[in-house]
């Protein structure tokens, strides 16, 4: 096969036995590629309710013909209390579509609701009734093959079968050794030990039979995936005297996603193309370093700043403002540091809030206090979103530092409410440890839309509707190593996101921390690193972290051996630009995530579904990162069609540039070996594609700086790379772009 480049100038926008439950009415949905319009999915799922006096009750939920879930056949249903697990086991009464369940304890008793919700959903309502209760289970059969994606960020599985996954958000995860350690700093609401601990969970299941399974409480839940103690059964559990889900139909896992994103919302779209771009962080003196990326002639779209306008206080307006224009002046967007706390020794802000109830209360009234770390010791309090005094302070906050010439921050932390706490709007305590993170990017997102520019928010904790508030999500702060909490699981990251709902997602490229045993960030790690970040939903450096009892230095894009690495994937994914944001309009549109797990894109292919540690980047690019230390090559599993090895079709030069050569085709539905020689990551395009690509000369993808090459300087350039095939293809050639091709035979 010959790979192709045209250059196209365009003008304008496009370019070429019981009771059956009756479901809401659902409109066409997209296909497995999400291709499609999004005029709402096709589907027909019905639920089937048995409820016979004095028997078990039971539903299944049928797709066509097929049952795609259902409860087990017997004591479906129990309430937990202090003393134990307590199953319901007969129907006492049917009435108004509620039954009424009894228990062996005569004290104890449940009732539970199926009912159609929107877009062909079910709700499913079980109300618990009694004294000392403290949850609520229900199990449903677990299929053989099914394989359980989704669940938010997750750092230990991409695929949790066989696992109980916590639902809770906490500050981590941290490697064992780690946790040893970050026990005694982390407030304790905030901390866990456990591999699936998350910032960013999302109580949603998505089954690769082609249902989704969303709970609706705020409170903790779990989920039992067919694990070793019951491994036929999926159990549901919440530390609530309530359990509200929801069952999205499919019939394909990206249909279910599909429902599922419009049903909680997608995340905002971008307010420009800035989020796109290649974003670095400087280490020392901001502006020097960033004239030394410019002779470097790396393309930076966004620098990263850290002064801390929350907690307490540390900018200085003169300061702020001679940076920010000093960085805007060489063509970069800023970004600044906000969290939702206050310490104590900021009178200014905290003695305001106290006096104004601005803040989250103790259960006697007083402003709630704790002490949280980073590499300082902090005591502080934390905004109440739920009072308009809480919102109104952090917003006017938030506005300084816009004031003072910022594009965007950090939004950090969110996990530590407590039990204890008292909210103005009377959520309990053990409710709005999970619904803060919402209302905490909620008041963050209220502003930005407010703003007088478009601003860059990347926050690390959510929650079910924080998805819809959160402009950027980055991975937290992960380890310097290959591992657990490090590379690996950085890309476990991206495809559990996308699985759940959230595209515009990219992690610390390079980790964050690096204590005492951990190894410290080698140029080979950082490398592979910078290769899988160019191919996420936000291209993110991280240069600096925490490093305690570590010994050497970290790794830097400037060390000689990363330095063309560096420059090398920044350029590239700053030509891919019309590609990648092209590719995000199927999220806005479809919730199709831009980082594709291969099962939402091939439902019928087993080892489609079986991978984690690839992806489709979009819809034509396939991605398989190296996070093995010392590896050269890989195994790669490519689904049906033909593909076309990029490392072997193309020379890529370090500016960016490339010369195409004669390519070799792959046969789809097999394992292929991929050398992978370091600055490589294996890349595959689907043949027949057109991808679009910016000229090589652009710098940068903000609107700021003179003497530089700004995207508004080249928008009506494009170069496609094409791998012609016989057939039509129909992709992106930009945001809101579309591309028809058309190959005849010879």
């Amino acid at each position: 096969m010959r790979l192709h480049r045209l250059l196209v100038r365009f003008t304008g926008l496009a370019v070429a036995g019981g009771l059956l439950v009756p479901s809401a009415p659902a409109a066409s949905a997209p296909d497995g590629s999400g291709s499609a319009p999004d005029d709402g999915p096709r589907g027909g799922m019905h639920a089937v309710v048995t409820a016979p006096v004095g028997g078990d009750w039971s539903v299944r939920f049928v797709d066509g013909t097929s049952t795609v879930l259902a409860t087990v056949a017997q004591d479906a249903i129990a309430v937990v209390t202090t003393t134990g697990s307590v199953p319901a086991t007969h129907v006492v009464a049917v009435h108004d579509e509620v039954v009424e369940l009894g228990t062996a304890d005569p004290t104890v008793s449940a009732s539970v609701r199926v009912s159609p919700a929107a877009d062909g959903a079910y709700a499913v309502s079980v109300a618990s009734h009694g004294d000392a209760v403290t949850g609520v289970s229900m199990d449903f059969r677990a299929g053989p093959a099914e394989r359980y994606l989704g669940l938010g960020e997750r750092s230990d599985a991409v695929d949790h079968r066989g696992r109980e996954v916590q639902n809770r958000v906490l500050d981590g995860p941290y490697t064992t050794s780690q946790s040893l350690l970050v026990a005694g700093f982390v407030p304790p609401p905030g901390f866990s030990n456990r591999a699936d601990a998350t910032y960013f969970p999302v109580p949603w299941v998505l089954s690769t039979a082609g249902y989704g399974v969303l709970v609706d409480n705020d409170e903790d839940s779990s989920f039992e995936l067919a694990t070793p103690q019951h491994p036929d059964v999926t159990r549901v559990v919440v530390q609530s005297d309530r359990l509200d889900l929801r069952v999205l139909p499919g019939p394909t896992p990206a249909r279910a996603l599909a429902r599922m994103t419009r049903a909680v919302g997608r995340q905002p779209a971008p307010a420009g193309p800035l989020v796109h771009g290649a974003w670095w962080q400087p280490v020392g003196d901001a502006a020097a370093g960033l004239a030394d990326q410019r002779r470097r002639d790396v393309p930076v779209t966004v620098a990263q700043t850290y002064t801390h306008y929350l907690p307490c206080g540390d900018q200085d307006p003169v300061r702020e403002r001679a940076l920010t224009e000093a960085l805007h002046d060489q063509g970069a967007a800023v970004t600044t540091y906000v969290n939702p706390m206050v310490c104590t020794t900021y009178p200014a802000v905290y003695d305001e809030g106290v006096a104004t109830g601005a803040f989250t209360r103790d259960a006697d009234g007083s402003p709630l206090v704790y002490r949280y770390s980073t590499a300082t010791n902090f005591r502080v309090s934390q905004f109440d979103f739920s009072a308009p005094a809480g919102r109104g302070l952090f917003q006017r906050l938030l506005g300084e530092a816009v004031a003072d010439g910022y594009d965007g921050w950090m939004e950090d932390f969110g996990e530590y409410t407590p039990a204890s706490a008292v909210s103005a709007d009377g959520t309990p305590g053990p409710t709005m440890h999970n619904r803060y993170v919402e209302q905490y990017h909620a008041a963050a997102r209220d502003f930005e839309t407010r703003a007088p520019r478009p601003l860059l928010r990347f926050n690390r904790s959510g929650w079910t509707d924080a998805i819809k508030e959160s402009s950027i999500v980055w991975g937290g702060d992960p380890t310097t190593t290959w591992g657990f909490d490090g590379l690996t699981s950085s890309v476990r990251q991206g495809l559990t996101m996308g699985t759940s709902g959230v595209s515009f997602w990219g992690p610390d490229v390079g980790g964050f921390f690096t204590l005492f045993s951990d190894p410290v960030l080698s140029p080979e790690l950082l490398a592979r690193w910078i290769e899988f970040g160019a191919f996420t939903g936000v291209m993110r450096l991280q240069s600096g972290g925490i490093a305690i009892g570590a010994t050497g230095d970290r790794a830097q894009v400037t060390d000689p051996a990363v330095a063309p690495v560096w420059k090398r994937y920044t350029r590239l994914r700053t030509m891919l630009y019309p590609y990648v944001a092209g590719s995000q309009d199927a999220y806005l549109q479809r919730g199709m995530p831009l980082m594709r797990h291969l099962a939402l894109a091939y439902p019928g292919d087993h080892r489609a579904a079986s991978t984690d540690d690839e992806y489709l980047f979009g819809r034509d690019l396939l991605v398989a990162p190296v996070s093995t230390k010392g590896a050269d090559s890989r195994q790669t599993y490519l689904p049906r069609g033909q593909w076309v090895e990029l490392a072997r079709a193309w020379r890529l030069r370090d500016d960016g540039r490339f010369n195409l050569r004669h390519a070799e085709v792959t046969r789809g539905r097999q394992t292929v070996t991929v050398q992978a020689p370091l600055q490589t990551i294996p890349l595959f395009l689907r043949a027949g594609a057109v991808v679009p690509l910016l000229p090589r000369s652009v710098d940068t993808l903000s609107e700021y700086g003179d003497g530089i090459v700004r995207l508004a300087d080249r928008a009506g350039r494009r170069t496609l790379l094409s791998a012609p095939r016989v057939g039509a293809w129909r992709g992106t050639l930009g945001p809101g772009e579309t591309l028809r091709s058309r190959v005849g035979p010879r």
